[in-house]
């Protein structure tokens, strides 16, 4: 079930009733109560907002109605209505023409005033009836501050007389030509011409506080006693030969007939501006409304007056209302709910004219709270997002750890092969080196080959080689030491031409090769000691002379070693054997 809220704010009174409410369908009434404010409370919008909110917290405590959305409306006396007409042209024309009519009738400044306006009626003749209603802003702002203060958020501020026009034409949808609705209220007296869909209103300042105000002054009363005496004793003298037996009731009809016949000056006045300035149709019938109408009488004094039909406005015929009630005491407070009643229809319904008076901060709320759904909704959609993510982290989570299981396991495998590829690379190493020293063994096997065999060559037959050592330091090979002995008599045929035998033998060995390479090098060659490597700069030998066999010793530094001192000596020594 949806409900709404509808509050009639009066200059002293106000009425608050909560309806069911069914799109396409009329409202249902539910609960309602009165309260009242204090004199000319409305007159102080400081002050007002604080007072509206205290007494509308107070009626709904005591009637049992719980705060919420709420529809308002403006008495006569707050608002300012103004009718006019303009070209039936395009909407923005319109909207041109409407903006200067604002302009030019609303009697304060528009930077003060909050207005809206509703076409009313078929264009005819080319024009267009327009109705303009305004508000001070300051005024409709504390009624909007006091009502959210006492927990009620207002969706739209309407006018009494508009809100009454809907109520009639939703419950007397057959009639037809003019009705004149008559609402006598407590400081004002609203006169609503309902024709078709025409809506045309006059707010008179003569009601029911002008018949108090009256009688205190003929009887010499308070307001609070002649108000009681007139809703206990009033009633309305009837014309001719009409009298009541005591003395001081007829006196009090013939003083609320004086001030009804001041009303019903004015509600002749507006009929005739009707007609004349507003082209429309004299009343053919008359409702009655408000509080002060249920006085005796009142319904004959305005038939006698208008010479039409006068009945009292039913806002029930075709809205439902509980069934649980005081009947009588409904039917007395029933001229106090048109209002509400026209009020309830714009929730759910489409109503002939739409006013609403409403202030920019509460539009603004409005349109926050219609996002609220929208935002809820990204929300939920935010929630769900993050509820999808956090199942997709878990899911990545648990695959991770599962693939992390195995990358782990996988891991450990291949340490345990690297760590025997490890175990097998250092006796890969190992190996290796000890390879390398083989490696180097033979080289070096090869190498004394080499050089065993260019000694070999060196030295010729009948030439004996006594001594055959190598020649080092630290540890690297740089030459050969060698000693060589002949017969004398064969040493002349072994010498070459103008050199010694030892000559030849040094000669030889400079000439020694391993292919290309020479084995030895002549004493022209620099020694490289670094590179380990020897190489034959100079032969040295030293030679003994004996009788019969000559020796001599000789240092072959092999090529590539470093270039020491040169040195040549020979010595002979003479052996006998």
């Amino acid at each position: 079930m949806e409900r709404i809220l509808t509050l009639n704010i009066g200059a002293t009174r106000l009425a608050l009733a909560e309806f069911e409410v069914r799109p396409g369908r009329g409202p249902a009434l539910l609960r309602y109560t009165f309260g009242e404010l204090p004199e000319g409370a409305a007159e102080s919008p400081d002050t007002f907002s604080v007072e509206l909110e205290q007494a509308l917290r107070g009626m709904m405590t005591a009637s049992g109605i719980h705060p919420g959305r709420i529809h308002v409306a403006l008495s006569g006396q707050m608002a300012f209505p103004r009718f006019v007409k303009v070209l039936a042209e395009g909407d923005d024309k319109m909207r041109e023409q409407i903006q200067f009519e604002v302009e030019q009738n609303v009697p304060f400044p528009l930077s003060e005033a909050i207005w809206d306006d509703a076409l009313v009626g078929q264009p005819d003749a080319g024009e267009q009836h327009v109705m303009i209603v305004a508000a001070r802003s300051d005024l409709v702002k504390a009624v909007a501050k006091g009502l959210l203060n006492a927990g009620c958020e207002p969706e739209l501020v309407d006018v009494a007389p508009v809100a009454l026009y809907n109520a009639v034409r939703f419950n007397y949808p057959e009639d037809e030509g003019c009705t004149l609705v008559v609402d006598i209220g407590a400081r004002c007296t609203n006169l609503v011409f309902v024709e078709q869909e025409r809506i045309f209103y006059r707010t008179i300042p003569v009601a029911g506080h002008t018949i108090t105000a009256e009688i205190a002054k003929q009887f010499g009363l308070s307001m609070e006693d002649a108000e009681t005496f007139k809703c206990t004793q009033g009633l309305v003298a009837q014309g001719g030969a009409f009298a009541v037996d005591d003395p001081d009731v007829d006196r009090l009809s013939k003083v609320i007939r004086n001030v009804m016949t001041r009303l019903n000056a004015e509600v002749s006045r507006s009929i005739a501006f009707y007609r004349s300035q507003q082209e429309g149709s004299a009343p053919v019938r008359v409702l009655l409304s408000g509080a002060s109408s249920q006085l005796p009488y009142m319904q004959n004094f305005f038939e006698e007056k208008l010479q039409v039909e006068v009945d009292f406005l039913n806002p029930f015929q075709t809205v439902g209302y509980p069934t649980d009630v005081d009947a009588e005491q409904f039917g007395s407070d029933a001229f106090s709910l048109p209002v509400l009643v026209g009020l309830a229809l714009r929730r759910g319904l489409t109503c002939p004219v739409e006013i609403s008076l409403v202030s920019p901060e509460i539009i603004a709320r409005k349109a926050f709270r219609k996002r609220i759904p929208f935002f809820a909704i990204s929300a939920a959609g935010l929630i769900v997002f993050m509820g999808i993510w956090l199942a997709y982290v878990g899911m990545l989570g648990g695959i991770y750890e599962k693939q992390s299981k195995t990358v782990a396991s996988q891991l450990s495998a291949y340490n345990n092969l690297k760590s025997q590829y490890e175990d097998a690379d250092e006796e890969a190493t190992k190996a290796k080196d000890l390879a390398n020293a083989y490696g180097t063994l033979l080289a070096s096997r090869d190498t004394w080959r080499d050089i065993v065999r260019a000694v070999d060559d060196a030295v010729e037959d009948d030439l004996w080689l006594t001594k055959l050592a190598a020649k080092r330091e630290g540890g690297t090979l740089q030459g050969v030491n060698l000693s060589v002995s002949v017969w004398r008599d064969r040493e002349r045929d072994h010498s070459a031409s103008g050199k010694t035998i030892d000559e030849t033998v040094i000669a030889n060995l400079a000439k020694a090769k391993v292919g290309t390479t020479k084995v030895f090098e002549s004493d022209n060659i620099v020694l490289d000691r670094k590179e380990g490597r020897g190489k034959v700069d100079q032969a040295q030998g030293k030679t003994a002379e004996s009788e019969w066999m000559t020796t001599f010793d000789i240092t072959a530094n092999l090529s590539g070693v470093k270039k020491e001192q040169p040195k040549r000596a020979s010595s002979r020594r003479t052996s006998r054997r």
